[in-house]
């Protein structure tokens, strides 16, 4: 709610530095040393990256303070035909990622279209017609990463139609979290299971805001199956305590869906945010670099000071693309020649108060 978001961004007024420690070894990525850390989320592009870019990208996450990065590990990708698998594009990222000391945060998630409702489908994103097939390959990523990856986050935005196809439901999404939480476990049973991260969303026949579709795994028991819950409060082109967003600003949601967990038992479950930014560039809902450098002091600042809050991760580090019209392409904090934009400094002067 606009007002809990607005008492603790008052509690910090003046604070430009977030304690964040980055880690050292395997053992330190889980839920229990997550508060108060900042992690990077770049998204699918950096499994194309260059060698040489990968490098870079990744000199500047070190260079930032941050602790980890997510990472997609897109069963469409791994296995785009029945049988035939290449872990390639992956492998070299989380080799890279855990090479630098930082901790993977695999983002276990889509169906490809043979696996899916729709076989004969275009774009992807549709839920998977088995639930223990996509278990299946969670527990075969599990199997391949062992120690390297402690953190598993299942799915992406699956309260959204773009992501979970042909229609969101927090029943048939309780499934696949819950046989892809029990393949995880049945490989490393101290893993940490994050639920897929809910994205800003009202309820439109279409899509379902995240305290309603949170309201429905808890009705379904599909809670038991995370050890915290995954949120993207992402409120652009407003800023996070702009009060006129409050009907889909999820950024003051996040008190809401904290009383449905406390209400349901799961009191000590902490929230991870694993995206948060906004988008500069051209396109009708992007920022000014000023307002994309607002809105992470706003948001790692409250997840600083929020008890119940654990990791936050920035989306995204590096501009995917050169087209300042598409909003998707222009979510770093880093342009695409790998310069600064504003938010980058926001983000190295948090993380090195605790470096």
């Amino acid at each position: 709610m606009a007002l809990a978001l607005g008492v603790v961004l008052t509690m910090v007024v003046g604070l430009e530095l977030l304690n964040v420690a980055r880690a050292d070894d395997a053992s330190d990525c889980g839920a229990a040393t997550a508060k108060g850390r900042v992690g990077a989320a770049q998204g699918s592009d950096v499994l194309t990256m260059s060698d040489d870019d990968l490098a870079t990208l990744l000199d500047r996450v070190t260079a930032a303070g941050m602790w980890s990065m997510r990472i997609d590990v897109d069963w469409t990708r791994v296995e785009p035909r029945q049988g035939s698998m290449d872990w390639s594009d992956v492998d070299r990222v989380v080799d890279a990622v855990s090479g630098r000391g930082l901790c993977p945060l695999g983002l276990v998630t889509y169906a490809p279209d043979w696996a899916s409702d729709h076989p004969d489908a275009s774009g992807g994103y549709f839920a998977p017609t088995d639930p223990e097939s996509f278990a299946a390959f969670a527990g075969a990523a599990a199997r391949r990463y062992g120690s390297r990856i402690s953190v598993w986050e299942v799915w992406n935005e699956p309260n959204t139609v773009n992501y979970f196809k042909p229609k969101p439901d927090p029943a048939r999404y309780g499934l696949l979290l819950a046989a892809a939480s029990r393949a995880i476990k049945a490989v490393d049973s101290d893993a940490t299971i994050l639920s897929g991260g809910l994205a800003p969303a009202e309820d439109n026949g279409r899509d379902i805001a995240p305290l309603t579709f949170l309201r429905g795994m808890y009705a379904n028991g599909s809670n038991r199956y995370f050890d915290a819950f995954a949120i993207h409060p992402y409120s652009y082109p407003a800023l996070p305590d702009d009060p006129s967003t409050a009907a889909w600003n999820t950024a003051q949601r996040m008190w809401d869906m904290r009383t449905v967990m406390v209400d349901g038992g799961d009191s000590s479950k902490t929230v991870w945010i694993t995206e948060c930014g906004a988008p500069t560039g051209t396109g009708r809902r992007a920022v000014t670099d000023a307002v994309q450098a607002d809105t992470l002091r706003q948001l790692l600042a409250v997840a600083e000071n929020t008890p119940w809050i654990g990791a936050a991760y920035v989306y995204g580090m590096r501009d995917s693309g050169s087209d300042a019209a598409d909003t998707e392409q222009n979510f770093g904090i880093l342009r695409r020649d790998f310069t600064p934009k504003p938010a980058y400094d926001v983000v190295r002067g948090f993380g090195e108060a605790g470096a």
